[in-house]
Order: structure tokens, then C-alpha cells, then sequence
């Protein structure tokens, strides 16, 4: 009957996500009662080494939820591919549209709405799946009534019955019912929270606008173009009621007048002259394959995996040592120990990345080939045949340019069980020295800094996303000062014999700082100074943190707008320096400041006119 549509990411976003969201996930569920209803999580750029939300949030979710949720994710790759240059961490209409896009093709109606939202059917003996089988064809809205932070946080988030049936009582008892009515197309304020549509009248429209990269109004552009495919927006008020579990106790990017971004919504509302998007054809990422996590299932379970591929210890307690005298002692590892704390990193990986290794453990590769089989692991493990002669039972020996080129994580293993040991003085057990053991020593560091020369050419290039570094028995070992001259690693415990991370200088991108560097303060500065009231931008998105509500982003196509007084161009670096001007917007413009690769255009007189960047700069 109903598909719910929801999206985020697995972040701190706004106050105590994770309650509001466990709280919201099994209220919405416990609302749903018809065969085929479903919930649809979008986990939009999670960094590809963490868990999708829902998963993090697992044991706290009731068994009609699981039963009822898809998680659809969203890869950091995928995401910059798709997000058109916005400068928001995750994209609600692109997230939507592939929630919508994938949803049961049998439901008639979708429901768009929030992971902090809880619906109450004012009659108690009815669901709200039975409400949506009794509506004729429209377009719903309902206002929503704010829950303070101290109320909602005073319940249970995995017992949603009592939290229904308080939020019942304290909707009258409480004085929160409070309706705030808007214009006659959104008739309510926030209308995105509930936006009941029909299935197929979204597909007929295009879906949501994937233009809209800048945060507010999505919700307020998809009332207007179905307002004006069914010529009303219909209230359910007098059936369903709807709570906001309050989360602006502390600021957020979107909920700070200062830093939000804004689309316009001149542009994506008042403007908005038809329901559908002609040129929107491919929305929903619709030729890509998105990653279903079925964590639920005891196949996908990572402690079933681990059991099924480990022995189990003989003893009740094994024992290792970390001292002054124990110095590489750490080449020598027990693998079933170590096995765990590597697949806790391999269970993340995207399905279709290829992962490099570099060393000469066998049983490992082997534990590693099983694990990735059992998590469906669609990529290439790629083995560099300099190590060792030995075919790997999974994935393929491959020459190391190859294995370094085409890799997309890159596992360094410093094990040297392979070769003879002896006991020096405590017990300690140590590789022998030998001539043999020395070589593989001076190839695994030849090999890594291989890598690190690679990996610095390949970020570079300023589009490429940092590769993770992953490395058995570096601690407390020679490896150990060679990778903290190029990797900043996370200082992991001893006894996992696991350490990662990244290039140094290079964060994972999802947790870069998104601060305007200097030459967009500069480019800022003389816009504030110079810009008038009413006037737009036409500007990257990105620059949409710096100027909110007055940014046209670039693309392809954009409305006449006789506002737009201002141009902010970013040079080709491969060009001849002159920034590509569009066609029907620019104008009059003449350059009028510069700085680094940005140059500013206005129309305005009294500017001085400005030098075009060099070619290369």
C-alpha cells in the first residue's frame, strides 16, 4: 500500500540523532499494517569505512522494522558523481528519487517524510496504511506539531507503544497541536515532513528536482509541481496527526541563518510554472546498481561470518607480549587472532572495489577469500606475485605497476611467519636473521613507498578520492617509522595488529573541513563590499555557503533571472586561462576581480575592471 521514503547518513546531524531516528524508525513502522508497505532508508555518503545508519543503529530497532526497512546505500563515489557540485554532505533529492525509483512498483501511494517524525491515526483502531487504502487520488499535506527535546528524550526509542500513546495525550494535555498554515499549494509550514503522492503520478512528474542542490525548498518545489498537476493540495488532518521531535537545540549547517545554503525559491517554487521535468530523465541515478544492506539476515551477520571461518581458541586465554625487548616481534601474528580486526575493515568496502595486497600470509589471504565470497564481494583481490610464488586460493597474483594502478585500498602485510624464528632471551619469539628475510623487508618498503608516490600523483589531479591504507604488524616494528613519514595512522590497540589510514594531508573526503580557502575569502570580501540589495550570483555551489539565498549554481541551463548582477568563474587549468562565460546570462559582464582560479564578472558599473587568470593558474 504505502512506501515511506527517508534518507541520511550516519553522522551527528542535529541533536541525538540516533534516538530520534531509532524513535521514528519503529513508530513509523508500528503505523504500517498492509502487505507490501516498506520503509526506505537512503544512507546518503556514509564514508565507505563506517556503517550505513540503520546498521549502526541495528539492535535497537524492533522486528517489524527490520522486516520492513530497505536500506539502499549511497557509496561516497556515487555520490560525487551524482551531486552536481553541491557543497551538502548528503542531497535530499537525489537520496528520494532512488528511494523512489526502487520502491515496490505494487504500493500506490509513497509517503516522503523524515527520520523525526511520528504518525498517530486520531482514530486509535485504525493504521496508517488503512487510511492511504480509503483516499481517493491527490496530493496529501499535514502540518506538524513540534515535540521539545526534553519530552520526546524522556521515552523509550525501542518500545514505540508507549511513546504512541504518550505523544496521544500530551498532543491536547500538552498544548502542542499546533497547526501553522501556509500558502494554498504547501498549506502547512515544513510541509516536507508528510507528503503523501501517488506512486505514479511522481513517475510521470520526473520525481524530485536533482537541480535543487543547495538544501532548502525541495519539499515546497514538489507541492507546487503537484499543485499543479492535480490543481489542489488536500489536508488529512482530520485523519492523521503528526509529531516533530524537535532537534535545533543544538546549531546545525542548515539551521544557521549564517552558513546555510538555500536554492532559490523564486527559481524552484513561486516560479514553477509546470509539474514536470523533461530533462530529468535519468533521475534516481536510474543505470546505476545501488548496494542493498540486508544486516538482518543471519547470512550477512558479521559474527555468523567469523564463526563459520575460524577454528575457535583451544585455550581459554592466548598471550602475546609488547615490551622494550619485543621490538618485530609483531612479524610474528596468530592470523585466526588477527582475522577479525581486518575483516572489520572488509566488511565495509563498496562490493566492486579491488583491494591490493602486498605481503606473503597465505591462510590470511585465504580467510580473506572465503570472507569476501560470503559477503558477495564483487571487485578483484589482487595479490603482487613479488612476494611469493604461491598461487592465493582467492583473487589473482598480478604484477605490482598493476596491483598499485588498479587498486582501490591498498593492505600492507609485514607477517614473516614464512620464515625461521628464534627465541631470544623471555620467551620472545623473533624472525632469524637472514639475507632472504632482510630482501622481503626492503621490497615490502620499496613497495609501500611505491604506493605513496602514486597516490600523491593521483590526488593531484584534485578529483580522486584518497585511498585507505590498511597495515598487519606495524606496530611496534621497523614498518611502523617507515609509514608514519607518508600515513596518518590511527593509533590502534597492540594487540590487533592493525593500523589504517590515510595519506597525509589527505582525509577521507567526507570529513574534510568544507572552509573556504584564500582565495575565496578574498573573492567574498570584495563581493560583500560592492554587492547590492537584490542582486544574485551565478557561482559554483559550493559558494552557496558563503552567499545563502543568493546563489544560482552553474548548470547547463538557467532561468532569466534580471537579477543576477554577479558571475563567479572558476579557470580552466588546462585552458588558456579565460573562464568559460555562459551563454545567456553573462551579458554586459566585464571581469572585475580575481583571485587564484576565481574570477569575478558583474554588470554593476563603478567596479574597476580586473585581469582574466593566467594560463595555468
Amino acid at each position: 500500500m504505502i512506501s515511506i521514503i527517508l534518507y541520511g547518513r550516519n553522522d551527528s546531524y542535529g541533536y541525538n540523532l540516533h534516538k530520534r531516528g531509532v524513535m521514528s524508525l519503529n513508530c513509523i513502522a508500528e503505523a504500517l499494517t498492509h502487505p507490501g508497505d516498506e520503509i526506505i532508508f537512503v544512507d546518503c555518503n556514509t564514508p565507505d569505512d563506517a556503517p550505513t545508519f540503520p546498521e549502526a543503529v541495528q539492535d535497537l530497532l524492533t522486528a517489524k522494522t527490520k522486516r520492513l526497512l530497505r536500506t539502499l546505500r549511497l557509496r561516497p563515489a556515487m555520490y560525487r558523481k551524482y551531486k552536481k557540485k553541491s557543497p551538502l554532505k548528503a542531497l535530499e533529492p537525489l537520496s528520494r528519487n532512488i528511494a523512489l525509483r526502487r520502491s515496490n512498483p505494487a504500493n500506490r501511494w509513497v509517503l516522503s517524510t523524515n527520520t523525526d517524525m511520528i504518525f498517530l491515526v486520531r482514530d486509535g483502531t485504525r493504521s496508517l496504511s488503512d487510511v492511504a487504502a480509503g483516499l481517493p487520488d491527490g496530493f496529501y499535506e499535514l502540518p506538524r506539531f513540534e515535540v521539545p527535546e526534553t519530552l520526546w528524550e524522556s521515552m523509550s526509542r525501542t518500545d514505540p507503544q508507549p511513546v504512541m500513546a504518550a505523544f496521544r495525550l500530551w498532543g491536547r494535555r500538552l498544548h502542542l497541536n499546533d497547526a501553522v498554515e501556509a500558502s494554498k499549494e504547501i498549506l502547512y509550514d515544513g510541509p516536507g515532513d508528510f507528503q503523501l503522492m501517488l506512486r505514479e503520478q511522481l513517475f510521470s512528474i520526473g520525481g524530485f528536482n536533482e537541480d535543487m542542490v543547495l538544501g532548502w525548498h525541495v519539499d515546497s518545489n514538489i507541492c507546487k509541481r503537484l499543485y499543479l498537476l492535480n490543481g489542489q493540495t488536500s489536508s488529512l488532518l482530520d485523519e492523521v496527526f503528526s509529531y516533530h521531535l524537535d532537534h535545533t537545540r543544538q546549531a546545525t549547517f542548515l539551521h544557521t541563518a549564517r552558513t546555510r545554503t538555500e536554492n532559490d525559491a523564486v527559481r524552484f517554487v513561486w516560479g514553477v510554472e509546470t509539474p514536470f521535468l523533461p530533462e530529468q530523465s535519468d533521475w534516481g541515478c536510474a543505470g546505476e546498481e545501488i548496494e542493498e544492506i540486508k544486516f538482518w539476515q543471519d547470512e550477512a551477520r558479521f559474527d555468523r561470518a567469523l564463526e563459520a571461518l575460524l577454528p575457535g581458541m583451544q585455550e581459554d586465554v592466548s598471550f602475546d607480549i609488547f615490551n622494550s625487548d619485543s621490538f618485530n616481534h609483531g612479524e610474528i601474528y596468530d592470523t585466526s587472532h588477527v582475522f577479525p580486526f581486518l575483516g572489520n575493515h572488509l566488511g565495509n568496502f563498496p562490493p566492486g572495489a579491488n583491494i591490493g595486497y602486498f605481503g606473503a600470509n597465505h591462510e590470511l589471504l585465504a580467510l580473506m577469500g572465503r570472507f569476501l565470497r560470503m559477503k558477495s564481494h564483487k571487485g578483484s583481490l589482487l595479490v603482487d606475485g613479488s612476494f611469493s610464488d604461491q598461487e592465493p586460493e582467492y583473487g589473482r597474483k598480478a604484477d605490482r605497476l598493476r596491483v598499485i594502478q588498479e587498486s582501490d585500498y591498498y593492505i600492507f602485510d609485514a607477517a614473516m611467519m614464512h620464515f625461521p624464528t628464534v627465541k631470544i632471551p623471555g620467551g620472545i619469539s623473533m624472525v632469524k636473521p637472514s639475507p632472504e628475510a632482510e630482501e622481503f623487508r626492503a621490497l615490502l618498503k620499496e613497495t609501500f613507498l611505491l604506493c605513496v608516490h602514486n597516490e600523491e600523483n593521483r590526488l593531484s589531479e584534485g578529483f580522486n578520492q584518497p585511498r585507505k591504507f590498511i597495515f598487519i604488524s606495524s606496530q611496534h616494528t621497523w614498518f611502523e617509522g617507515e609509514i608514519s613519514h607518508h600515513i596518518g595512522v590511527v593509533l590502534t590497540p597492540f594487540s590487533s595488529h592493525i593500523r589504517h589510514g590515510y595519506l597525509l594531508d589527505a582525509a577521507e573526503p567526507s570529513s574534510m573541513p568544507e572552509s573556504p580557502n584564500q582565495a575565496s575569502n578574498e573573492i567574498v570580501e570584495f563581493i560583500t563590499q560592492n554587492i547590492k540589495k537584490g542582486n544574485k550570483i551565478l557561482a559554483p555551489a559550493w559558494m552557496g555557503i558563503m552567499f545563502p539565498g543568493l546563489v544560482y549554481p552553474h548548470a547547463e541551463t538557467i532561468p532569466h533571472d534580471e537579477d543576477i548582477m554577479w558571475a563567479i568563474i572558476e579557470a580552466d587549468p588546462e585552458g588558456d586561462g579565460a573562464p568559460p562565460l555562459p551563454a545567456g546570462i553573462i551579458g554586459e559582464m566585464k571581469p572585475v576581480f580575481s583571485s587564484g582560479s576565481l574570477t569575478v564578472y558583474s554588470s554593476l558599473d563603478g567596479l574597476p575592471a580586473a585581469s582574466l587568470p593566467a594560463a595555468g593558474a
